[in-house]
């Protein structure tokens, strides 16, 4: 403001305003591609009318990779020899064609480009990698936020 003070420090100052996207309706196959491509753990998803829709992390395709009798202990010398490259792809195909939708996960924090930085920064230093920053009650995907885009600033 005009009383001498620093101007508030917000989402808007800091966040990337374009993210990698991918469509809720795009299909699994799709997503990967950008991931891998792009060298992204995770990417935004947004609907056609560019509302936000979740985030698609590297994770759940770790999952779907993992054999159904994995269990929780260390696998067996046996096991891992036995096992191909063939039989890890095979356990990714069938969930190719599937939409983004059906995978992407919607139980994560948002921001809004006027939220103060440090709230941000509270989620952020709780494990959360990056922030959608959404706008308005229709939650339009218009940035998004992380520790490295907050980084970019700082002057080495």
């Amino acid at each position: 403001g005009t009383d001498g003070r620093m101007p508030a420090m917000l989402c808007r100052h800091y966040m990337l305003t374009h993210p990698s996207t991918v469509l809720d309706t795009d299909p699994l196959s799709d997503a990967l591609q950008v991931m891998v491509r792009k060298h992204h753990q995770e990417i935004l998803v947004v609907t056609e009318d560019g509302r936000w829709a979740g985030e698609l992390t590297s994770f759940v395709f770790s999952r779907l990779l993992m054999p159904a009798d994995a269990g929780e202990g260390p696998t067996s010398a046996d096991v891992a020899t036995a096992e191909t490259a063939a039989d890890v792809d095979n356990r990714l195909l069938p969930y190719l064609g599937r939409l983004v939708a059906d995978f992407a996960d919607k139980d994560i924090p948002t921001v809004e480009p006027d939220t103060p930085l440090t709230d941000a920064l509270r989620h952020l230093s709780k494990g959360i990698l990056r922030l959608p920053v959404v706008e308005g009650p229709e939650q339009k995907l218009v940035g998004a936020l992380s520790s490295l885009t907050i980084l970019r600033r700082f002057q080495f």
